[in-house]
């Protein structure tokens, strides 16, 4: 096999591979940390980073669920928060809270999704989410 059969081939089979970065990205949100499997200390408040593209205000919010309402957010049960811009991220880290049921004191499973408010067409729905993130507070 010639070197340039095999360069084609390499280069072929690489435009066939799906991107993780445009998999990992809706609506121009995508989910930085905690990245998806990770798991976050209990007892301390991770900083959930993400890069947007867009206007409109960012917002974070995370759930032990990550069933989807009609408007294509989790719920916010555990937390909610404004994210803010910082270089080219936005960032959000929630306040802590030294009690036991508190959602950073409890290990599990949880998922969380960052949206911005944008209306863009369809005035109904001015949320423009992200990606849904599943990570674990370790215990």
């Amino acid at each position: 096999m010639s070197a340039r059969l095999t360069t084609a081939l390499i280069v072929a089979g690489l435009l066939l591979l799906p991107s993780s970065a445009a998999a990992a990205t809706k609506h121009g949100i995508t989910p930085l940390a905690p990245k998806a499997g990770t798991s976050v200390p209990a007892g301390q408040s991770p900083t959930f980073k993400m890069r947007v593209k867009g206007k409109g205000q960012v917002y974070v919010h995370v759930c032990k669920s990550k069933k989807k309402a009609k408007d294509g957010r989790i719920c916010h049960k555990a937390d909610i928060g404004r994210a803010k811009k910082k270089g080219g991220t936005f960032r959000y880290k929630p306040t802590f809270y030294d009690f036991p049921a508190f959602w950073l004191n409890s290990p599990g499973t949880y998922y969380w999704q960052a949206f911005r408010i944008q209306c863009e067409g369809n005035l109904s729905d001015c949320y423009q989410e992200g990606p849904i993130v599943k990570f674990s507070v370790a215990g």
